[in-house]
């Protein structure tokens, strides 16, 4: 199940200042080691070193292709793409990627059982703490930047 938290919008410029959102709380972040071990602990017949081995390998394999400009795909979970940010150069000559790219960004799009649209009928959620409020005070508490 997923949880998420309330936060209230209160930064001064936001169009909907004072509105609550919510955002996903995340339990714990895995490593590359721990996803092993979690792994290696679903009756797996491969050892925690073997999986640990093949995905350090998968993961350098994934960089390396997404660099060549490759997209990879993982089934029903998502497709491993690298983008950047660039500005406008008023002519192609004069276009310099060095200083015209201005950043990159490895991209993820869900793909298969990970699509928004089969996670919105999938996913459970739940408040992961709740928030008390008087009915005599105003809404603003909790906030969070």
């Amino acid at each position: 199940m997923l949880k998420y938290k309330l936060y209230q919008d209160n930064r001064k410029t936001a169009q909907n200042k004072g509105y609550w959102y919510a955002r996903p709380h995340v339990n714990h972040t895995y490593d590359l080691n721990e996803l092993a071990e979690h792994m290696a602990n679903h009756n797996s017949p491969y050892s925690l070193g073997v999986i640990q081995g093949v995905l350090t390998d998968m993961l350098r394999c994934i960089k390396e292709l997404v660099e060549d400009g490759n997209a990879v795909k993982l089934s029903n979970l998502a497709i491993f793409s690298l983008g950047f940010r660039s500005t406008g150069a008023p002519s192609v000559k004069m276009y310099d990627a060095g200083k015209n790219i201005k950043s990159f960004r490895l991209r993820a799009r869900a793909t298969g059982d990970y699509t928004p649209q089969a996670l919105k009928q999938r996913v459970k959620v739940r408040q992961y703490d709740e928030y008390k409020v008087s009915t005599d005070e105003p809404e603003t508490e909790p906030t969070e930047p």
